[in-house]
């Protein structure tokens, strides 16, 4: 609040002094001055297309794998071609989670929405699909081929390790990669794709590192929570003096990124990854994320295995080695059990022959949060008046600076030319309108001098440079790089108020205005406040008592899942503008609707797809008033391009306005 402070300051004392106030003489009137805006605005039809579902799946392919789920590496004399002699018939031909990933990448061929992942994993993470990185649709029938290829041949790679921990961190770092990529190109579609995760595999974490080898207890079966000791077999891994840390992650013996001596696979590591995933969900406004784990331990087919297969799983101290698998079972149902809850997902197991066989991924929740479009916002504001103490005032740029209250104190403190400059809502010409330079006068922004954080044309900074609204909230491209808002989205912290409203009184528009935010403590909620157009930051009871907008809406659901909207905004106020430059414009009032529509699964953080409508007025007491009667209609949405509701970025200047239909009313 601290750019608010001269301002705030200098017009609350104005309110006790009239140092700075020139009487304005009453004038007899025998006109009504409000206004009431009726018509309807209707919501699109979803395309289905624009709720992406974004699927990582996490593969296991450590050596294992072709007991738990054979065959694999089939070469004569091998490991995997012993135990598989071993397995009762029927002898399986292709592995269970091969043929399972393979039926799934069928149903989503079927859905154009979904885009997939593969991260195979075992001492560490290689052979990722698709090869460039990312993600792909498998709607493609190249990529559908690609990736089926890809899991075809994952037995036949099978590695030493488990690692856990690698694998979870590459899929955070692909998630986390694909929403920054997002945040840049198409922002709006993060709050409607939902995040999937599958983590399946056939054992525990491998190899597990404890920096501290002088505890007095870890971890084993019966108490899984504690931390891990070295796993038997890794000891002179984890503890070995590497000055040079592992490179290659395509070694089959070294654990990329791991530095000797520290810990690696425990459980608070793996449980980080997956709170950190989980946390992207707020902090980058994600529709959903959650991890599932899936768990292949065949008890079965290690038991006829034998003696060969006794160790597979690790060894465990004060256990007999013919129960290993047993311990090593109860351990990974633990872990996977916790990650999935802390991932908001779920648990699968599939512990037999039978079970493996019988395997499918199909069940997750790979559904899109598609569904109808409902209202999230409609409002309007007045681009040529401004919230007074008890009435409206002019303001005739719409730049939030009243035209003549206080107009010697900003002549003398801002410098501001009040006989040229008037009507120009950004008096310098830098791309930060009057007002969000006076509110940041703090920061060094003046109002009547070009700030080099905006626009010079004559500036080698920004030659040739000029202002932009691209997506019509009512900032220029300046102004949002200036606030960290989104040049694309017009409301950037979902809230349902654009960024340009919440940047005219100083708030922040990155920062949702919480339901009963009150900012100015005067009882009325800030949403309240940007609905009846009156000052969230000023204690304006009786303006807002007096002038408050008031919204009656009556929707009407369609056949084709779409929802029109009656609406009618009574209480708007006109003002006596001073004319416009050029012509003795006397009394024209603008009055601006904003319109969101959001899916109904999320309304409360989805930014919204925006409209917006014009309307002109003429009040000039005591003869003039346009329209004659109490309204102006809009009248039905009839969803075409000379339709009153249209895209924001065809509105954002004052030239915009004045285009021929445009409005409603009767034009300047």
């Amino acid at each position: 609040m601290k750019r608010l402070s001269l301002w705030l300051a200098l017009s609350l004392s104005s309110a006790c002094s009239d140092s700075f106030l020139q009487p304005k003489e009453a004038e007899p009137t025998n006109i009504d001055d409000r206004l009431t805006l009726k018509g309807q605005v209707c919501t699109s039809v979803p395309d289905p297309t624009g709720f992406p579902v974004k699927v990582v799946l996490v593969v296991d392919q450590s050596g294992s794998m072709c007991v738990s789920d054979p065959p694999g590496s089939q070469m004569q004399g091998s490991f995997c071609a012993d135990a598989l002699s071993r397995q009762p018939p029927p002898i399986p031909t292709e592995p269970a989670r091969v043929r399972a990933l393979k039926k799934l990448f069928g149903q989503f061929a079927a859905q154009p929405n979904v885009q997939v992942a593969i991260l195979p994993f075992e001492t560490n993470v290689k052979g990722t699909w698709p090869p460039g990185g990312g993600f792909a649709s498998l709607a493609d029938a190249a990529n559908l081929a690609s990736a089926t290829a890809r899991v075809n041949s994952l037995q036949s790679e099978l590695g030493k390790g488990t690692d856990y921990q690698g694998a979870l961190s590459a899929a955070y770092s692909l998630v986390s990669s694909d929403i920054f990529k997002t945040e840049l190109m198409q922002p709006e579609l993060l709050p409607r794709t939902r995040y999937v995760v599958v983590f399946l595999t056939d054992g525990t974490p491998y190899p597990k590192c404890a920096a501290n080898d002088m505890l007095s207890q870890y971890a084993d079966q019966d108490n899984p929570d504690l931390l891990w000791a070295d796993s038997s077999s890794a000891m002179t891994f984890c503890n070995a003096i590497n000055p040079q840390p592992c490179m290659d992650p395509t070694s089959s013996d070294c654990v990329f990124g791991y530095v000797a001596g520290t810990d690696r696979n425990q459980n608070y590591q793996l449980y980080s990854y997956v709170d950190q995933l989980l946390e992207l969900k707020a902090s980058h406004n994600i529709g959903d994320v959650r991890l599932h784990t899936v768990l292949l331990f065949n008890e079965e087919a290690v038991r006829n295995c034998g003696t060969m297969c006794q160790d597979l799983y690790g060894s465990y101290p004060n256990v007999p080695p013919g129960q290993y698998p047993q311990a090593a079972h109860k351990i990974a149902q633990h872990i996977l059990t916790k990650l999935a809850e802390r991932g908001n997902g779920i648990f699968q197991e599939f512990d037999d022959n039978a079970g493996v066989a019988n395997f499918s991924l199909g069940a997750l929740d790979y559904s899109s949060l598609a569904s109808r479009n409902v209202m999230k916002t409609l409002l309007v504001r007045s681009l040529t008046a401004a919230p007074g103490d008890v009435d409206r005032v002019d303001d005739a740029d719409g730049d939030g600076l009243i035209d003549k209250r206080d107009n010697n104190f900003y002549a003398m403190s801002i410098g501001k030319n009040w006989t040229a400059q008037q009507f120009a809502a950004d008096s310098d010409g830098d791309c930060f309108d009057d007002n969000f330079e006076v509110l940041h006068y703090d920061d060094g922004f003046r109002a009547n001098v070009k700030d080099g954080r905006g626009c010079d044309p004559m500036s080698p900074l920004t030659l040739n440079c000029s202002c932009r609204d691209t997506d019509g909230d009512g900032l220029s491209q300046y102004a949002e790089d200036y606030l960290h808002t989104r040049q694309t989205v017009v409301d950037s912290d979902g809230d349902g108020i654009p960024d340009g409203m919440e940047a005219r009184y100083g708030l922040d528009p990155t920062k949702p205005q919480a339901n009963g935010l009150d900012t100015d403590g005067d009882g009325n909620p800030d949403f309240a406040e940007f609905r009846a157009d009156s000052s969230p930051i000023q204690r304006d009871n009786a303006f807002f008592d007096k002038n408050g907008y008031e919204y009656e809406i009556t929707p009407t659901e369609l056949p084709n899942n779409t929802i029109c909207y009656d609406f009618s905004v009574s209480n708007l106020q006109m003002v006596k503008t001073d004319g416009l430059p050029g012509a003795q414009r006397i009394g024209f009032n603008l009055f601006k609707v904003y319109f969101a529509e959001s899916p109904e699964s999320g309304v409360a953080t989805d930014y919204g797809t925006w409209r917006t409508a014009c309307a002109w007025a003429q009040y000039a007491p005591p003869t003039v008033r346009a329209p004659a009667g109490p309204e102006l209609d809009f009248g039905p949405d009839p969803k075409t391009p000379a339709a009153p509701f249209k895209q924001p970025s065809t509105m954002t200047s004052a030239a915009d306005y004045l285009v021929a239909n445009r409005c409603i009313g009767i034009h300047p």
